[in-house]
């Protein structure tokens, strides 16, 4: 380790020190003793009862004469912050059931009602005191339907799963609270058509109540899950007594209309640009049951108006942007499709609606008109699973057709910009071995309408597939987790020559034997997947070694997701948890991790070492500190397909504190930096965000950042001078600016305004332009070379620079100055109104404005006042949408 790096490590194990002694924070009074915590924990059993002739009405008060049936069943533990202590306070819950709806009832008993948090939000919003019920209905351990309400009477439903929850799973059903002197209530009514079960005439289902207590972070138990539990389904409680459930009859519909008006700045010539464009669109989406556990999803010309913009990014890198998919008819039960390898994915379902992929090519006096996105026509979903353990997944859609208008003098004509294409999913998984064994299979497939030359850059067709394996040894403490993917591409000898020349790949690179450019291709085929053995359960020591790979020829991003292949790394990881209160500490964690990167001709890329650690302290606050280290690393992406080059190896740290989120004024605070072994590439990144509950009703929450980095080797360009390929780089100083406003009020918690409002500025100078010396060289000092003064001059008029070289008078290379300042401003203001259940509707204003210069000027103010002189966009929407059964 050199001694830059035993500096900084230093330096960050102080600064760790000192935050720990400077928090302020208190010594648990008591915990529970090893012989109540250690003894071994039967599963609970509730035994539930059908209801004849009755049905509670849904208001939170639970005064109706059925309640009077069926047990009340308490005792609930507490699982966090001491696992398997007495509750601060007592919980108790009720269930009964008749031909067509679960109900459930629970009291939160309150000694202090005074201090119950009933924060108002949005829905699926965790905000307050919450209590709630999980069904595994399945009975799988897999899967899991919750159903919560909190103090408030906000609704929260999601689907469970051993590696996390997903709250986009949104079912139609009933949720009322009350408060008395010394509790409050929930009563909750759940059509037994938005679960999925078997058809056994006496049923067992898995069950979890739980309880947040906001004022303590404490949470409540009805059948306790240990937090070092391999997943938490596995933990659930019984639910007995269901007897002679009907197949329910699952077919719902959800018609909508859509009006809006798109308004922007006038371009005066173009007959497409006049300022308003109006438009008005209908659609339907649904689902119907086939038997009781499988459902069929559909979608006929999806609308989504309503959702959050993606954030503002200026992207400087070799490869694309993930973003999260936010539209409702996706996110809905994507758990089942999730296959991957770290970023490699086999479905990301924004591929489907994308922008259209051909931008006309306009001569002067022509303007054209092309869609932001390409039209859904339909999709659908099926999904479910079998009484012997199937669960099958399945994704069909067709996108249109898509073209733009274009304007030319005496020659008006469209141009097709994005052919129909036809996308499929398919996924299927079985449990064996009593859950201990999961074996599947995903295979997916994209098929494009080609019919015109000018879009043979496009691959005619795609298709992918994987298999998954995993198996549990020693009461679930162990896992060996196997995944392998497979992909081949169709198309001309333009796309699949594309495709090798991708950021990805790089088949052009003139200096390894491994990867050869094929301009004859039409196929492209490749592999990948992962190798895993890893203690993650039953006990504070956790380890993991494992390798994973992808073949320079593995293509996913035609329905899928991937950023880099030609890759095989081997890593492992070791950790330590602890999750029972000691002196200044609730909790606490670190994992340390090393890897190591080869690519698939055996040149070594790099290794990084990590330490990360996570502690959540007595008096509510949290720190969370990582720190990394890569060595001299062999860069095969920064010269966009030249050689691979060494460059310089870093330091990172990474801190994040947040204050008592329960508090009505919260504060997390978060800094990174990165240190190159050149002494001159760095980078400081500053962020805050404060929460802050005005009132019950009212949540504002701002969130700043402020990044500061000098990189040294920012790729520009590449050129040819004479016969040889030559590369430009230089050293970019850049200054990010990034402010984001989200506010949420909630009039009642079917009425609510949300409003999201982000400015981005960032500026980049460029200077020290320099060129490749020796692509060979072993230290990466070597490997490029400083223009002097004399090889380089810069015209501010015409704001082009001339590179010149020593055998001729004349510029080798001119290009123009690459300094940039780009802003952006997104909002939208979103008001909601579920007007019965399931029925929504919404009022939505989006404000955008865009602007860019290639200046050097990175005066705040400047680019502040620059921003919002740009001519904005808006859209005004109006969506209504009805629900209704069969």
């Amino acid at each position: 380790m050199s001694a830059l790096s035993n500096h900084f490590t230093i330096r960050s194990i102080n600064l760790l020190f000192v935050l720990l002694l400077c928090l302020p924070g208190y010594v648990y009074g008591s915990s529970p003793s090893s012989s109540d915590t250690d003894k071994p924990r039967e599963k609970r059993i509730y035994n539930t009862v059908r209801i004849e002739n009755c049905k509670p009405v849904i208001d939170g008060m639970l005064d109706d004469e059925c309640w009077k049936q069926g047990e009340w069943s308490g005792n609930y533990s507490q699982q966090m912050p001491v696992e398997g202590a007495l509750p601060s306070q007592q919980t108790e819950i009720k269930i009964l059931y008749d031909d067509e709806n679960i109900y459930v009832a629970i009291i939160a008993h309150d000694n202090e009602p005074q201090r119950i948090d009933r924060q108002m939000g949005r829905r699926d919003q965790f905000q307050g005191d919450i209590v709630g019920v999980n069904f595994d209905s399945y009975f799988d351990h897999r899967t899991g339907f919750e159903f919560n309400l909190t103090a408030a009477g906000v609704k929260i439903d999601l689907m469970l799963t051993n590696d996390g929850w997903d709250t986009n799973w949104n079912a139609v059903w009933e949720g009322e609270v009350s408060h008395q002197d010394s509790s409050w209530t929930a009563e909750m009514r759940i059509p037994l058509s938005q679960l999925r079960y078997g058809k056994n005439p006496e049923q067992v289902w898995g069950l979890h109540s739980w309880r947040w207590i906001n004022r303590n972070h404490e949470e409540d138990q009805w059948n306790l899950i240990p937090r070092d539990i391999a997943g938490a389904l596995y933990g659930f409680g019984e639910l007995h007594g269901l007897k002679d459930l009907p197949r329910v009859s699952r077919v719902e519909f959800i018609p909508y209309t859509v009006g809006k008006i798109r308004t922007y700045p006038k371009e005066e010539g173009n007959p497409f640009s006049d300022g308003t464009d109006p438009a008005l669109s209908f659609g339907i989406d649904g689902k119907f049951g086939i038997g009781s556990n499988f459902t069929v999803d559909y979608t006929i010309n999806p609308d989504f108006g309503q959702v959050e913009a993606d954030p503002s990014e200026l992207n400087l890198t070799a490869f694309e942007t993930y973003f999260e998919e936010k539209r409702p008819c996706f996110i809905e039960g994507r758990n089942i499709f999730n296959f991957g390898v770290e970023d490699n994915q086999l479905f990301y379902s924004r591929r489907i609606g994308q922008s259209p992929s051909y931008d006309p090519v306009l001569n002067d006096g022509e303007y054209a008109k092309k869609p932001d996105n390409t039209s859904i026509l339909g999709a659908l979903k099926l999904t479910g699973k079998t009484q012997k353990g199937l669960s099958v997944g399945i994704v069909e859609s067709l996108t249109q057709r898509e073209f733009a208008d274009v304007s030319s003098p005496g020659d008006d004509h469209r141009l097709e910009v994005e052919p129909m294409t036809n996308y499929f999913v398919g996924r299927v998984q079985k449990d064996i071995n009593n859950s201990n064994t999961m074996i599947g299979g995903m295979v997916t497939s994209t098929y494009r309408d080609l019919g015109h030359v000018y879009m043979n850059g496009l691959a005619r067709s795609a298709l992918t597939g994987g298999l998954d394996f995993r198996h549990y040894l020693k009461n679930k403490t162990y896992y060996i987790d196997f995944k392998s993917m497979l992909s081949q591409v169709n198309g001309s000898t333009e796309s699949i020559t594309g495709l090798q020349r991708e950021s990805s790949r790089y088949y052009q690179r003139p200096d390894v034997p491994h990867l050869k450019l094929d301009t004859t291709a039409t196929v492209l085929s490749g592999h990948g997947g992962s190798l895993e053995f890893v203690k993650g359960a039953n006990g504070k020591w956790r380890f993991g070694i494992g390798t994973h790979w992808s073949s320079p020829g593995m293509e996913l991003n035609d329905l899928g997701f991937q950023n880099s292949v030609d890759m095989l790394l081997q890593g492992q990881t070791l950790g330590y948890v602890e999750n029972t209160p000691r002196g200044f500490f609730r909790a606490y964690e670190f994992e340390f991790t090393q890897i190591n990167l080869w690519n698939f001709g055996g040149e070594y890329l790099f290794s990084e070492f990590e330490l990360e650690t996570e502690f959540l302290f007595a008096n509510k606050w949290n720190l969370h500190a990582e720190i990394s280290r890569n060595g001299k690393a062999l860069n095969t992406h920064l010269l966009r397909g030249g050689p691979g080059v060494y460059v310089f190896g870093t330091i990172r740290q990474d801190y994040f504190m947040s204050t008592d989120g329960s508090k009505n004024v919260s504060l997390g605070l978060g800094y990174e930096n990165d240190y190159y072994d050149d002494k001159i590439s760095h980078g400081h990144e500053f962020h805050t965000e404060i929460n802050w509950k005005v009132t019950t009703s009212l949540e504002v929450t701002p969130e700043f950042s402020f990044d500061k980095n000098v990189y040294d080797y920012q790729y520009i360009s590449g050129y040819t001078s004479g016969q040889e390929e030559r590369y430009l780089l230089g050293r970019l100083d850049r200054k990010t600016y990034a402010i984001t406003l989200r506010l949420n009020y909630a009039v009642t918690p079917e009425i609510t305004l949300q409003y999201y409002g982000s400015p981005y500025i960032t500026m980049g100078k460029y200077s020290h332009f320099k060129t490749l010396a020796d692509p060979d060289a072993n230290a990466a000092g070597n490997v490029f070379r400083t223009c002097t003064d004399s090889e380089i001059a810069y015209d501010p008029g015409t704001r082009m620079y001339d590179l010149f070289n020593s055998t001729n008078p004349e510029p080798e290379y001119s290009f123009s100055n690459p300094d940039f300042n780009f802003r952006q401003f997104r909002s939208n203001l979103v008001a909601r109104w579920e007007y019965r259940p399931g029925s929504v509707l919404y009022l939505v204003w989006t404000h955008n404005r865009t602007s860019d210069e290639d200046i050097t000027n990175d005066a705040l103010d400047y680019n502040f006042r620059g921003l919002f002189r740009e001519q904005a966009e808006n859209v005004f929407l109006v969506k209504f949408s009805y629900w209704f059964s069969l």
